[in-house]
Formats: C-alpha cells, sequence, structure tokens
C-alpha cells in the first residue's frame, strides 16, 4: 500500500490535533450529604426540612420553625441543583429545602 505525502501529512494533522484534545476528567465537586452520615445524624439533618422531628428537634417546631430551611440559613451558601455549601458541614453539599439543627437566620 502506497501513500501519498498529501494523506501522510493529512494523518499527521489529524493525530497531533486528536493529541490536543485532553484527556483527563475535570473533577467532581464535593459530594452531596447523606442523612446517614454522622455529622448529618449529630446535626439532625435532613434533605426535606418538613421530615425533620419536631419532637427530637423543638427547633424546627411551630410557625417559626417552619420557615427554616439551609437555603435561608447564615451558614449556607447557594450552589447549582438545590445543593449548596454550609460551614457546619464542610466538604459536603447540602440540599437547600434541607434543615439542621445548626440554622441560624441570615442576616
Amino acid at each position: 500500500m502506497t501513500q501519498s505525502r498529501r494523506e501522510f501529512l493529512n494523518a499527521g494533522i489529524a493525530l497531533w490535533a486528536a493529541s490536543l484534545i485532553p484527556t483527563t476528567t475535570i473533577a467532581a465537586g464535593p459530594p452531596e450529604l447523606l442523612e446517614t452520615d454522622p455529622i448529618a445524624l449529630a446535626l439532625g439533618y435532613k434533605k426535606d426540612a418538613a421530615t425533620v422531628d419536631v419532637a427530637k428537634y423543638p427547633k424546627r417546631a411551630g410557625a417559626a420553625g417552619a420557615t427554616q430551611f439551609c437555603s435561608n440559613c447564615a451558614l449556607y451558601t447557594a450552589g447549582e441543583a438545590g445543593l449548596g455549601a454550609c460551614t457546619a458541614i464542610p466538604g459536603k453539599l447540602v440540599a437547600g429545602p434541607g434543615w439542621c439543627n445548626a440554622w441560624i437566620p441570615a442576616a
């Protein structure tokens, strides 16, 4: 099989261009906090604030407690897809509609 100079150069250019495509993947962000994580259990974290045991966490009970969510906590920084960072739970993302006993009203 013989190759022309043009075919050889085209193949070389194609290989060179392919080598420029990054082969590393971008690292995913922090994982979402699971309700079974030890820190979640210690803080009474629930992904859905409506499922908080108000007998165990009376702070979440009543009309004032019904307005408490991770998304309106002073420790929360909103992210993407309804998740955000919480300074009380470093290295994990929490759900905006969630709640934990570390909730502090945002200023």
